[in-house]
């Protein structure tokens, strides 16, 4: 065995090149697999551990206005599957009255509402995990305010209507497990009892959460139920799963990304180690024919040519995992920030499942060795000891009577045509290579442009004005329109009313459904399937909300709205990813008691500045929330951007890392394989640079070609894998946004640099090659 093992540690030594490429693609490979699986493992514990320990609630019922305390207690009482219940009472402040260091939240998106700590369930914890007490003066502050706004413990929050002020020193970072993802568009600002009730007498508006811990499978006959009891309704109905899907969503993105490119390296790898192996006995093919004249048998050959590959595995899961560990610690720190470290048993897990990872892949290595060499043992001693090997699969060329007008193109073309299955590896890369860094740019350009408001159910615009419900929600909106109608920057504009209503499902029961009411040919939206409603008796669904509901373009729907039985026809399916994706569009007139909110799209001039009008809007209209479309997605998926960007930086490197690695390996492989042709061309009069064109010419016509297909390949699917990525939100069909310059200009140029580069490195090997060397073997 020790034996053996030397004769490998040898052939190590003797192909360092190849062997170390072969060992970075493995050792990379199980980098990325290691830390997809271990920020995975982190994500998905830490989420459940800070669920439990909070206890969040298995259905919310959010309601505005009065209502009948006794008919809500009734109704928990005479339903058993409802294990707990309480009220949560939120005091909404409007932005423009809170400060953060003298500095006002008007421009955050967020709604903020202060509470008090819940005495049941539904806690709102510190840094720790552990439930927050905050005593009087003092105010806990949401994480999202300390990442994005850059809030820390000692500040002053400071709370102003007219004459009433109030100050209040942050004493905890607090971790909310309902409101944490930036997806959520409300937050939640925890002071003590005794502060809130002082507040309310000053300012701010009541709402209320109907929170429920069911028995497992009752919210379908709880959100029934609710309604038939025709209890208050006025809000939103969430369900315990959509909160964890949203807080899932922006680490989740990254997870699967990092765990394609994770399987496709390993494939890659596979490739690579298939192409050696071939070439390596190839190589060696009368060696091993000697070898088996003299008794080694087939067994014990298989054995040594594994081992090499086996011990080259090893090594690189080793250190692979070493630094996948690394890696996934690193993408850790922000779903440990957002939502703690699990405690009992986990690391062993976090650290158990990626060696499972890794070990499969050494498995996966092991198995394909044996069935490669098998393969490529077959021939009989005679064909071996002779040097067969694939050359007669090659095919040839002729050399012309009067010469080439361009040789060096016109061989290494001509070449190329005849030994085009030795490139089809290092083809394969370069697709792949493409591929990997077109699809997270276009997917950060998407996420990044604003048209992308159509994936969060409107048109694009330029401002969105929020009124939110208030006592005298119409006279706001009335005070609203009429200054917009007198204002000469904007160009058009369409106030839209968002309410709640009740829609029949396939089971004959009532599920709770969102409606947003308005003109819908001012802001269009591209829809999937059909048209905006533009008759009374048309309506159309979210993308989720069809799925869900099974309906189709012209087919009937029931909805129970305002007390009344109406029957619509379904007239479009479009794309939306707020409110859990469960949305719908209508032309009703809701009473007012039955709004939730007004939200007003404007479109500006094309001369007139939008931050300069948001600004001045803010000023003017001091009961709405004034927002610039581009500062809208830029808070509600900046989290997601962001990881976007690590995501775009890290496939640039990996690809190019690939593109190098494999040009290397293969240009060595190939030099060596066709050095006695080399010397031959230097013997009829090529020069060393000659040969050295040729080689960059074989290589840069496939890396074009492969970056082409890449390319065409990402236009066509890259949509479809981005799509599947969000149909779980409410978007299934993408349409990309590319910047052509970046896209098809910039990153091809840095991958052929790359290429060139270590070609024109590779490539100066030719020069040991002569033909006395040829006839002397």
């Amino acid at each position: 065995m020790k034996l053996l093992f030397n004769l490998v540690i040898n052939d190590i030594r003797k192909n360092r090149i190849i062997s170390s490429i072969l060992f970075a693609f493995l050792m990379l490979s199980a980098v990325l697999l290691t830390g997809g699986l271990r920020i995975g493992v982190t994500s998905i514990t830490s989420i459940n551990a800070l669920s439990t320990v909070a206890q969040i609630p298995d259905y919310i019922q959010m309601h505005k206005g009065a209502y009948d305390e006794k008919a809500i207690d009734d109704f928990v009482k005479n339903h058993d599957y409802i294990e707990a219940f309480q009220v949560t009472k939120m005091l909404n402040i409007k932005n423009s009255e809170l400060y953060h260091n003298g500095k006002s939240f008007e421009n955050s998106l967020m709604d903020n509402s202060f509470v008090a700590q819940n005495e049941s369930f539904d806690y709102l914890l510190d840094m720790n995990n552990e439930i927050a007490i905050i005593d009087k003066g003092e105010i806990g502050i949401p994480i999202y305010y300390a990442q994005e706004l850059g809030v820390e413990l000692g500040d002053s929050i400071r709370v102003e209507k007219g004459s009433y002020a109030k100050d209040f020193k942050v004493s905890t970072i607090i971790r909310d497990a309902q409101m944490n993802s930036a997806l959520t568009s409300s937050k939640r600002l925890l002071i003590n009892e005794a502060d809130i009730l002082e507040l309310s007498s000053n300012l701010g508006e009541w709402e209320y959460c109907f929170e429920f811990l069911l028995e497992e499978g009752s919210i379908a006959s709880l959100e029934t139920d609710y309604i038939g009891a025709k209890l208050p309704s006025n809000g939103v109905g969430i369900s315990g799963s959509l909160i964890t899907m949203l807080n899932t969503f922006s680490h989740g993105i990254i997870i699967i990304i990092i765990m394609a490119i994770s399987m496709l390296l390993i494939g890659i790898a596979f490739l690579c180690l298939s192409y050696i192996i071939r070439a390596t006995l190839a190589e060696q093919s009368s060696i091993i024919g000697e070898m088996r004249a003299i008794g080694f048998t087939k067994k014990e050959i298989k054995k040594l040519y594994q081992l090499k590959y086996v011990i080259i595995a090893i090594v690189a899961g080793i250190i692979g995992y070493l630094g996948g560990t690394l890696l996934g610690d690193y993408l850790s720190e922000s779903v440990i920030l957002y939502y703690g470290r699990a405690k009992g048993n986990i690391e062993l897990i976090k650290w158990g499942i990626p060696v499972i990872g890794v070990l499969i892949q050494l498995l996966i290595v092991t198995i394909g060795c044996t069935v490669i060499i098998s393969r490529n043992l077959r021939k009989t001693v005679l064909q071996m000891l002779k040097g067969e090997d694939d050359v007669k699969r090659e095919g040839h060329y002729k050399l012309p009577a009067n010469g080439f007008k361009y040789p060096n193109f016109s061989i290494a073309f001509r070449e190329l045509k005849c030994k085009y299955r030795q490139y089809i590896v290092v083809f394969l890369v370069f697709i792949f290579s493409s591929f990997l860094i077109l699809l997270p740019m276009n997917m950060k350009n998407t996420i990044n442009h604003p048209s992308f408001m159509s994936y969060m159910g409107v048109g694009e615009s330029d401002l969105r004005i929020d009124i939110q419900y208030t006592g005298d929600l119409e006279a706001k909106k009335e005070l609203l329109e009429a200054y917009l109608n007198n204002d000469a920057d904007i160009e058009k504009y369409a106030i839209y009313q968002y309410g709640s209503a009740q829609v029949l499902n396939n089971d004959g029961k009532w599920n709770n459904i969102r409606i947003e009411s308005g003109n819908q040919t001012k802001f269009p939206l591209d829809y999937i399937e059909g048209k905006a409603p533009v008759k009374d008796n048309e309506i159309a669904l979210s993308y989720l909300n069809a799925k869900e509901l099974n309906k189709n373009i012209g087919e009937n729907l029931t909805l129970n709205c305002m007390n009344k039985e109406v029957e619509f026809i379904v007239s479009g399916i479009y794309q939306d990813i707020t409110y859990g994706g469960k949305t719908a569009k209508a032309k009703l007139e809701f009473n007012e008691k039955d709004l939730d909110a007004y939200i007003v799209y404007v479109n500006l001039k094309e001369e007139v500045d939008i931050e300069e009008k948001a600004s001045e809007l803010r000023g003017i209209l001091t009961d709405s929330k004034v927002t610039p479309v581009r500062e809208f997605i830029a808070q509600t998926l900046g989290g997601i951007s962001d990881t976007m960007g690590i995501v775009e930086v890290a496939t640039v490197i990996v690809s190019l890392f690939l593109s190098v690695l494999i040009t290397a390996m293969i240009l060595k492989l190939i030099m060596t394989k066709e050095q006695s042709a080399m010397a031959i061309k230097k013997a009829i009069g090529f020069s060393n640079d000659d040969l050295r064109i040729q080689l960059g010419i074989r290589i840069l016509a496939i890396q074009i070609f492969g970056i082409g297909v890449g390319t065409i390949l990402e236009n066509n699917f890259g949509e479809a894998i981005f799509g599947l990525m969000l149909s779980g939100f409410g978007a299934s069909k993408i349409k990309f946004l590319i910047n052509p310059i970046k896209a098809y200009l910039f990153c091809p140029g840095i991958q052929i640099l790359a290429v060139l580069i270590i070609v024109t490195v590779i490539s100066k090997g030719v020069s040991k090659y002569h033909i006395r060397n040829q006839i002397i073997e």
